[in-house]
């Protein structure tokens, strides 16, 4: 355990825990970033939407933000995980994987989400090459294709609206699920969207190029890129475990819109908390958590420095 508690300690090493730890390192505060390193695109090839770095490889978003932070002598990395985290004498005691034990004032949850695959036939061979949860990241690498959309609900007849922008030919696969309420239904013919009904059972293409969908079992249709809209669950219950309403719905954390929750020095950021879920996004809600804590411990430092 170290003798000096951290300021903060960063849990998660994606692009809402690294841009934290950079604003807190730039104000000479004392971080330790733990990061299992687990990033949620790590099936993906490209990042997109993050201007400066559209079209980067993950991987190579990740290894200059590292290289950004070594500039930071308050700063450090481990990799590690996270066991546990509990509140003791107004610090925060964070147990990690390997027996090891820190000490800080404060605490940022940027763990992130993952999403559920559907169950379907080689769906891990195109997972983030050509079948995709979200339109802004993906849909332009395959506009005028195409395109599918799996589910039978609400969200996935928006995502199938959504998709007209980038192709007229989007198709709607209910996958097994109920029959589609008229409304919906209709909807989907006012928007020029095809709908087809029977379970998805298989996907193929040339190596990680979908090319078309099975359903049924017999009956194939063409499809170059299919998304879907998942049921998310979060990469860590940390939150839930200090006491932090979570939703019932996704497991998203419960906090304010600068990262801060109701337990006195945690915050959230990135994927954990609601809102467009990208790595831009991600990084801001990072910037606005870590400016939140350092003034969260700057009203700390002043409340508990002796007065004369």
């Amino acid at each position: 355990m170290n003798a000096l508690p951290w300021d903060a300690v960063i849990v998660g090493g994606g692009p809402a825990g690294l841009s934290a730890a950079l604003l807190l390192g730039r104000c000479l505060r004392r971080v330790l970033v733990c990061d299992a390193g687990k990033p949620r695109n790590a099936a993906s090839k490209a990042m997109h939407g993050f201007i400066g770095y559209d079209g980067i490889d993950p991987r190579e978003f990740l290894r200059r933000a590292r290289l950004q932070l070594e500039r930071y002598q308050t700063v450090e990395r481990w990799v590690a995980t996270v066991e546990k985290v509990r509140r003791e004498d107004n610090l925060f005691i964070i147990d990690l994987e390997d027996q090891r034990t820190v000490v800080s004032h404060a605490v940022l949850l940027a763990t992130g989400a993952s999403a559920r695959l559907p169950a379907v036939e080689w769906v891990e061979r195109f997972y983030g090459r050509s079948l995709h949860h979200c339109p802004y990241c993906d849909a332009f690498e395959h506009r005028g294709r195409f395109l599918g959309v799996l589910g039978n609900d609400q969200a996935a007849a928006d995502l199938a609206v959504e998709l007209r922008l980038w192709s007229r030919k989007v198709v709607l696969f209910t996958n097994a699920g109920p029959p589609v309420e008229k409304a919906l239904a209709e909807c989907m013919e006012r928007s020029g969207v095809e709908i087809v009904e029977g379970g998805v059972t298989r996907l193929e293409g040339c190596g990680d190029s979908l090319e078309r969908v099975c359903v049924g079992g017999d009956s194939w249709h063409a499809c170059e890129a299919l998304f879907f809209s998942p049921r998310q669950t979060h990469q860590s219950g940390l939150a839930a475990g200090m006491g932090c309403p979570v939703s019932e719905e996704d497991g998203a954390v419960s906090c304010s819109a600068n990262g801060s929750t109701e337990v006195e020095g945690l915050f959230v950021a990135g994927n954990l908390s609601n809102g467009v879920q990208m790595a831009v996004v991600a990084a801001a809600e990072g910037v606005k958590a870590g400016a939140s804590l350092n003034d969260w411990l700057l009203a700390r430092q002043i409340e508990l420095s002796p007065v004369g």
